[in-house]
Parts: structure tokens; sequence; C-alpha cells
């Protein structure tokens, strides 16, 4: 039914819903606030990576940490100099939101300003290029696995082993759950609350920056890319449960599956639906989700929904 192209564009997207997933829901964890600006972050990496390819000639693949790094280093910075000055003010869901939309726009028009500017500077091109010609592909019998799905399957399996292992095993990670859990209660026990904050938003940010760099080597890229990301990632935390990381994983490859493999279907005989049609994939499980699991499929009891709970 489905042709290896199609299961292993399915596989590669969703480890970019699943990293931007991460992300946004750390950061949600830490101020109950969706960070609209998430998206714009994962451009941030795409840029590095390309500015660093353009420039200095080093492989989008090796540009990664310095990706990372940068993506964590601005959500910091948009945390320390917006979000926790709003909040030591007293301000409200509401406006810590606004200031989330307006950081997103002021990133975003940054992009915008780089991508026209540096073209003077390099004379090349910084707006709908992809990284499709720096990739390599490995051939298993008839079937040509391409780089950014080998890279970015390795790269999820161990950013999840790892944050596994960080929050459970380790005495950081624990007071971090702590910290998710009850922010008052873990500063009382002498847990460190701004510092896992900051960790938090530091992880999110470089994440979002990870998944920009696999993004570009599947579909062309430019400073609107990570606002057209917004919506996936939404539908993907929310569908995962926003205070659930392990549920972003599982939302991420929900949503990120769902899109490919549904609009293949749907675009064949006798539907034909066009694939602009796309967004709204995950645009109508996000409605969906809402409607009947606002808390995530995480939270569903499923043993009470088949109707085989124990009676007490």
């Amino acid at each position: 039914m489905f042709s290896i192209e199609v299961i292993i564009d399915a596989i590669t997207f969703s480890n970019l819903i699943i990293a931007l997933a991460i992300g946004l829901t750390l950061t949600y964890m830490t101020l109950k606030v969706p960070n609209f600006a998430h998206g714009d972050t994962a451009v941030i990496g795409i840029y590095t990576a390309y500015t660093l390819t353009i420039m200095l000639g080093i492989h989008p693949y090796a540009s990664m940490p310095i990706a990372f790094l940068l993506g964590g280093a601005l959500s910091i910075i948009t945390y320390i100099l917006v979000y926790r000055v709003i909040g030591q003010k007293g301000g409200s869901i509401t406006t810590l939101m606004i200031a989330s939309i307006a950081v997103e726009v002021i990133i975003r028009s940054s992009l915008h300003i780089y991508a026209d500017i540096m073209p003077k500077i390099t004379s090349t091109f910084f707006r709908g290029f992809t990284f499709s010609k720096y990739d390599f592909s490995i051939s298993i019998g008839e079937a040509t696995l391409p780089g950014v799905l080998i890279v970015s399957t390795l790269t999820i399996t161990g950013i999840v082993v790892s944050l596994y292992l960080f929050l459970t095993r380790t005495k950081f990670g624990t007071a971090m759950r702590a910290t998710i859990e009850n922010p008052s209660l873990a500063s009382t026990l002498g847990v460190d609350v701004e510092k896992v904050y900051l960790v938090s938003w530091f992880l999110a940010g470089g994440l979002a920056a990870l998944s920009g760099i696999f993004l570009a080597f599947q579909i062309p890229s430019d400073p609107e890319s990570g606002w057209g990301l917004l919506l996936r990632v939404f539908a993907a935390s929310v569908l995962g449960g926003l205070d659930n990381i392990f549920g972003a994983v599982l939302g991420g490859a929900v949503i990120g599956f769902s899109e490919i493999l549904g609009i293949y279907l749907l675009s064949k005989p006798p539907i034909g639906l066009s694939p602009a049609y796309r967004p709204a994939i995950p645009y109508l499980m996000f409605i969906l989700v809402l409607l009947f699991a606002p808390k995530g499929i995480t939270s569903i009891n499923l043993k009470k929904l088949i109707g085989g709970e124990e009676k007490k």
C-alpha cells in the first residue's frame, strides 16, 4: 500500500515533529504557557547550519552541536529577558501568551532581515534552499535509505533514551520532575527552581534547532518555515499531553505518520484530494483531541474505555 519512499518520509518527518514536541512540552511545563516562538527557534538551527556550510564549508550534520547551543542560548535569553520578568511582575497567563507571540514576531522578522542581508555578503541565496545535495545515502537491497533518515532516527532515539535516564536516574532529573509537578513544594525542599527552568528552556531551544536542520533536508526553507510547523507541533504536544514529555514522543509520531501517510492515501483515487490540504490533517486531529481527550491520549483510561475496569 505504501512505497518505501513514503514510509521513509513519514519516519523522517515524525522525527522532526517529535524533537519539536518534546521541546514545546518542556517549556509549557515550566510556565504553563504555549511558546509560540518555538517554531522560529527551529529556523535558527536551519540558518546556523546553512551559514556555516556556505561560509566555512562545514557539513550541516557537523554543525548540529553548534545549532543546538545557539538554539538553547536563544531560548534562555528570551526566558530571562521576557518571560521571567513578566512572571516576577505578576503577569497573567494571557500576558505571557501575548508576550510569546511578540517574541515570535521579533525572531521571524529578524530572520527575514538576515535572509535579505546575507546574499549581499555571500552572493548566495538565503531563501528556498535545502540541504539535500549535502546528504548521503545507504543502499540496502532494493531500498535506498537517505542519510537524514538514519541521522534523525539515531538522534531522536538518543535524545529520548538520554532524557529518560536523566529524569529517572539522576538527582537533578528528580529535582526537575518535582519542580514541574509542584514548584512551590520543590522550592521548599531546597530545589533550585530557577535553575531547573533554565535547563528546561535550554534543552527545548536546542532540540528545536536540531529539528530545523532535519527539516531543511526535506523541504525548501525560509524564515517562514517555523511558523508553518507550529500547528503540527501544538497538535503533537496536545495529543501526547502537554504535561507529559514522553507523551510528546507518542504525539509527534502519530501526527507525523498521520500527515504523511494520510495525505498519500487521500490524494489517490477515488478521493484525489490535493496535497495542498496536507496541513488540515494535524489541524483536524488537534480539534478532535481537544474535544474528546483534552489532556492527551496518555490520559485516557483504556480499561474504563473498553468496559474492563474491575469493580471495587
